[in-house]
């Protein structure tokens, strides 16, 4: 059973501040390979629908109407709004629900509906699908500009009052961004339309194990159908997971030092089958506690201090309504800065004493952090831990832009050109899940920008050519919208495709270098975003795969492939190939045989749904080739 998280701090990733910029610089079209992709296939996602979980949209911008000034978008659902909540049309019974005619009606009375006053939800849909046409050259169009648009106004930030211009309330509930996949999930099928989602929200915490009422609904949502994609992140670059084994009469101190005010909440997690009791010793010396664990799963143990509020639940009785069987053990540290220490006193080992504890906020632009017993990774946001989910990082593009003003603009310290980006968060996930699926380029690029937003306050953020309508958008933030973006690209193609295959295309396409090392690892996954070879992927999903050798032209189909698989040679020399062994996307070898016929049918019924690799053998040449089994 999940119980309601206490709201101190809003929990999502994607906060753009001024003070971790980057230039797109050399294009993310062409560091992706998008621009030699379409050069191949003309692609603009016409025909699929993208949509946006996010802080809302400026649908007035004109990125997102078509050259008749009619909106892009095909459904508005501002959750924050409850003016219709009881209307007939919302069995949902929370927000406002705006239809394609509604949103036309406003556009032509010029009457706002709803809007994005912070900047960050009208950037990132930019990003993704924005037709780059408040300005005359192309230098702005997203990925895919001519896909339709859902749009789900979920979350808000907090902002004062700036320019004349009043503040905003932060607003986040995960049981609303539930909901919002459930209303994705039923607009899409009433449109009989292939679609894509990005969840661009989430940040470090929880049990981070895909077991989550939230990555419960999200794997939902995939299994509709329909590819999701959420970011890892913006987490990285700090010391905000730790880590240890606690034995049965042995004490753990962990320091956690608190150098910002507000609050920091620190979130830890452990086996059910184990208890641990628990002390609080503050900055002055004072200690709060021992604190006995709770009894059992359906016991919590709740404390209201000076300062600090103490949640110790048993499974199933924790916050995130998690199917895992883990304890949680949540503080809000709201008051002094200072070096507090937690004794962690195992009193009952079950299991094994592993805990997995994460501070939130604790990123690479502040200073709150573990002192001790800090391991590197797994601080990915719990939502992109969800199995079924598409999970990009971020990495570096260029350092520097040219301002609307004309004024070149630099920031230094958060990673080179090529390299990851300081905040990208990295895996594993606590079961030990890779985490990070690849990364693609987000430091940084061009999303829409509206006047009397938070984002366009700051003119150095409105970049050169773009007359204002323009601006930056960096982090994870602009990673997974391009990303997005690239998948509406790949249904467009072929429609057909499923979610596992959106996903497996996208791992064993991405490229490695120098920056990446050997890859698949926690922080790259499978190496950078290359459309151009995914898209090539999609290609061979729609038909006969072919591939060459040194004597031979090898054909494999169909492909994909469900029971049989047919292999063809067609001679060319007199030479034969003696063998063939296919693989699956971590290289183990999963058939073989050995003396292959010109024609050979294998039969793969058993072999799980994804990618494989097809290794074809002879004296003097070799043939491989992929199919994807459905």
């Amino acid at each position: 059973m999940k119980i309601n998280l206490p709201f101190v701090i809003l929990i999502f990733a994607g906060l753009f501040s001024t003070n971790n910029l980057f230039s797109q610089g050399v294009h993310a079209r062409e560091e992706s390979k998008l621009n030699e992709a379409l050069q191949q296939y003309p692609l603009d996602g016409e025909g699929i629908v993208i949509a946006m979980i996010d802080r809302g949209l400026d649908y007035f911008h004109p990125d997102f109407r078509d050259e008749n000034g009619n909106t892009r978008l095909l459904y508005y659902y501002d959750m924050i709004n409850q003016e219709g909540a009881n209307d007939p049309g919302n069995p949902y019974g929370v927000g406002t629900i705006f239809t394609e005619e509604e949103l036309n009606n406003s556009l032509q009375s010029n009457t706002v509906l709803s809007t994005d006053r912070y900047g960050h939800g009208t950037a990132t849909t930019g990003i993704e699908c924005g037709n780059g046409s408040a300005v005359l050259s192309e230098d702005f169009k997203g990925v895919a500009p001519k896909a339709r648009i859902i749009v789900v106004k979920a979350v808000q930030d907090y902002f004062p009052p700036f320019n004349g211009q009043p503040g905003q309330d932060p607003f986040f509930n995960a049981d609303y961004v539930m909901i919002a996949l459930q209303f994705v999930r039923d607009k899409l099928d009433e449109l009989d339309m292939q679609g894509v989602a990005l969840m661009n929200i989430g940040s470090v915490g929880g049990p981070t194990d895909g077991t989550s009422e939230m990555n419960q609904a999200m794997d939902q949502f995939v299994d509709a159908g329909y590819p999701l994609v959420c970011g890892v992140g913006d987490d990285g670059g700090n010391d905000n997971h730790a880590s240890a084994n606690v034995g049965m009469g042995e004490t753990v101190e962990l320091q956690i030092q608190k150098s910002e005010t507000g609050n920091l909440r620190f979130d830890l997690w452990y086996s059910e089958n184990d208890r641990f009791e628990i002390s609080i010793i503050r900055p002055d010396n004072t200690t709060e506690g021992p604190f006995a664990a709770p009894a059992t799963a359906n016991s919590a143990d709740d404390h209201f201090l000076s300062e600090i509020n103490y949640y110790h639940r048993g499974a199933n009785v924790e916050f995130f309504g998690a199917t895992s069987n883990r304890r949680e053990l949540l503080i809000d540290f709201t008051g002094a800065t200072g070096t507090y220490k937690l004794q962690i006193t195992g009193t009952t080992i079950g299991d094994d004493g592993l805990f997995h504890a994460t501070l939130n906020p604790s990123r690479h632009a502040n200073n709150n952090r573990f002192l001790n017993y800090a391991v590197s990774g797994y601080n990915i946001n719990d939502y992109s831990a969800a199995f079924k989910v598409i999970s990009p990082g971020d990495y570096v593009v260029k350092n520097d832009w040219i301002d609307t003003g004309g004024n070149p603009q630099q920031i230094t310290g958060q990673g080179d050109p090529g390299e990851i980006w300081v905040g990208s968060s990295a895996g594993p996930t606590n079961d030990e899940r890779l985490g990070t699926d690849f990364v693609a380029c987000g430091e940084v690029l061009y999303g829409a920008y509206s006047p009397d937003t938070w984002y366009s306050q700051y003119p150095h953020l409105l970049v050169q050519g773009g007359e204002g309508h323009y601006g930056i958008q960096n982090a994870v933030s602009a990673a997974a919208p391009l990303t997005t973006g690239v998948i509406a690209l790949m249904l467009q193609m072929n429609p057909n495709l499923t979610p596992q295959q959106v996903k497996e295309i996208l791992q064993m396409t991405a490229r490695s270098d120098e920056f990446t090392g050997t890859v698949p690892n926690a922080q790259w996954g499978y190496g950078k975003l290359d459309v151009h070879e995914a898209l090539k992927e999609v290609e061979k999903t729609l038909g006969v795969t072919s591939f060459s050798s040194q004597n031979r032209f090898v054909k494999i189909m169909p492909n994909p492939v469900q029971n049989t698989l047919s292999i063809s040679l067609e001679e060319q020399t007199g030479s034969d190939f003696g063998g063939l062994q296919i693989f699956n996307v971590f290289g183990k070898e999963v058939y073989s045989m050995r003396n292959l016929e010109n024609k050979s049918a294998i039969d793969v019924s058993g072999l799980a749904p994804g990618v494989y690799f097809v290794k074809i053998e002879g004296e003097n040449q070799s043939a491989t080739g992929k199919f994807l089994k459905q």
